[in-house]
């Protein structure tokens, strides 16, 4: 049964119990109303009718009493006492009715139901108080009575007996009464009460279409939201908010997905150039094309050198690897941790440049004035990879003879290192994935000009890895300046003692 269905059943039910204890006590009520007013009439009205009967009885009159009573039906009882010439009681029952408005005796039908008197004494409590008590009629009948008894002056008892019919059948009026504004009452409430959950429900089917929608695939449809401030408007916004978080993470993981794609096309891309030219040399040696002495030792420097190449883009490959995946655990920290001055690497970095590179100028300056030691807590073979990666990648795709600056110092809590180019430098539009893996960003820089392509990927990662962030702008004049920020040692959190070295 539908959730709507169970409801109004419930509602209607309640309702039902709630309108049958109602009616039930309110009849209830009635009833002794009713019996109290009677009560109180037969009180006020019972001795002239038990006179008028037991005189009647000793005089030997008619059965039709004439006596002006209330309009009803009364029966009396009279028990004569035992006398000399009467040695046992006597027992004699009448009716009594009342006079019509013209005066003309009413004689009672002697057919017509009768009291079942009990067995009463002069001594009986119901005598000595002259309290009203109900009685059933003799024979079975259905017709209750509400009888009051006494004494008479000769020592005699009589019972005055009036009949609650009246009271019954406006009782049983009021209850058929009860029952059809009940009924009403519940075809009303069943009505208003189906339009009124069916309108409650509304937000909740629009759950549901919303809930069919995205199973459908519309991760962007979301439960609209209503003005008000209930229990359903709360769910309503809880609803929205985890279906924006579901469709974030199905963006992301199609994100992640996607560069997995690239990631593999770029791999096979790069070691399919290396593996054809060694499988291309080695079918020139079988077949015997590469014979003399110099051809073979060229053919096996040439076969060599790609399988250095591979080597070293799987070897970068399995470094990058390694990174990411120490990377997301939170608080997990590289090996070989301790204060590691930039200042430092940067000046060895220079030197090695320079050894290189003998007609490039290159330079260790300061960001904002002289020299001075920036000391971050992080992995020193790490940090120095990123500066050799940043500097192959400045060295690698810029002019010869251009001057390339290493510039390091302290910016609030970060040490800051650049490394400064007055090359072609980086178009705005590639800037933001130039630390992609694989990823050149012009035909220039490819595979033939060397290296794997995961130089920057891999110093982004490293970076990332000591809670810093890297990345790339423009150099005034033109040139790109790759800049590194990583926390200082002060502001790590990370105690241990700081040791700086001395720039020439």
């Amino acid at each position: 049964m539908p959730l709507r269905l169970r409801l109004v059943a419930v509602m209607l039910s309640l309702l039902a119990a709630a309108l049958a204890i109602t009616g039930t006590a309110g009849a209830h009520q009635l009833r002794s109303y009713l019996e109290e007013r009677q009560s109180t009439e037969l009180r006020q009205s019972y001795r002239p009718i038990a006179k008028a009967a037991h005189d009647a009885v000793v005089e030997n009159r008619n059965t039709t009493i004439d006596a002006v009573v209330p309009e009803n039906t009364y029966a009396t009882r009279i028990i004569l006492p035992a006398t000399a010439d009467r040695p046992v009681a006597e027992i004699r029952d009448l009716p009594v009715s009342p006079i019509n408005e013209d005066s003309t005796d009413t004689t009672p039908t002697t057919n017509g139901p009768k009291p079942r008197f009990p067995n009463l004494t002069i001594t009986s409590p119901r005598v000595i108080d002259h309290q009203p008590f109900v009685v059933q009629s003799a024979g079975g009948g259905s017709t209750r009575w509400m009888v009051v008894a006494g004494t008479t002056d000769d020592g005699g008892l009589y019972a005055v007996a009036v009949s609650l019919d009246r009271v019954d059948i406006i009782v049983t009026k009021v209850r058929w009464f009860s029952v059809l504004i009940a009924l009403l009452a519940l075809a009303t409430c069943a009505l208003l009460g189906w339009f009124a959950i069916r309108r409650a429900f509304r937000p909740l089917r629009q759950i549901e279409d919303t809930a069919k929608a995205i199973a459908a695939g519309d991760l962007s449809r979301r439960v609209p939201e209503a003005a008000t401030k209930d229990e359903v408007s709360s769910l309503s916004h809880s609803l929205n908010v985890m279906l924006a978080q579901i469709e974030e993470s199905f963006v992301v993981r199609a994100a992640s997905e996607d560069r997995m794609r690239q990631f593999v096309a770029d791999a096979s891309h790069e070691l399919r150039t290396p593996l054809a030219t060694v499988r291309g040399y080695a079918e020139l040696f079988r077949q015997g094309a590469v014979s003399e002495p110099e051809d073979v030792r060229s053919a096996m420097r040439r076969i060599e050198d790609e399988a250095t190449r591979m080597g070293v883009l799987v070897e970068d490959l399995l470094t990058l690897t390694r990174l990411e995946r120490r990377q997301p655990a939170p608080g997990e920290q590289p090996r070989n941790l301790g204060p590691v001055d930039l200042t430092v690497i940067g000046a060895d970095a220079t030197q090695d440049a320079q050894a290189l590179d003998h007609d490039r100028e290159i330079r260790l300056v300061g960001l904002d004035g002289p020299v001075q030691a920036a000391v971050v807590f992080g992995e020193e073979a790490g940090l120095r990879q990123v500066v050799t990666n940043l500097m192959a990648n400045a060295i690698r795709y810029t002019p010869e003879q251009t001057p390339i600056e290493i510039a390091v110092g302290t910016r609030g809590w970060n040490a800051e290192l650049q490394v400064r180019d007055h090359g072609d430098g980086v178009p705005p539009d590639q800037r933001r994935r130039i630390f992609e893996r694989f990823y050149r960003a012009d035909a220039s820089r490819n595979s033939a000009s060397g290296g794997s392509g995961l130089g920057l990927a891999i110093a982004a990662a490293i970076v990332q890895s000591h809670g810093g962030t890297v990345h790339v702008e423009e150099t005034p004049g033109g040139g790109a300046t790759f800049i590194v920020r990583i926390p200082q040692v002060s502001h790590s959190d990370r105690p241990g003692p700081v040791q700086t070295q001395a720039v020439q």
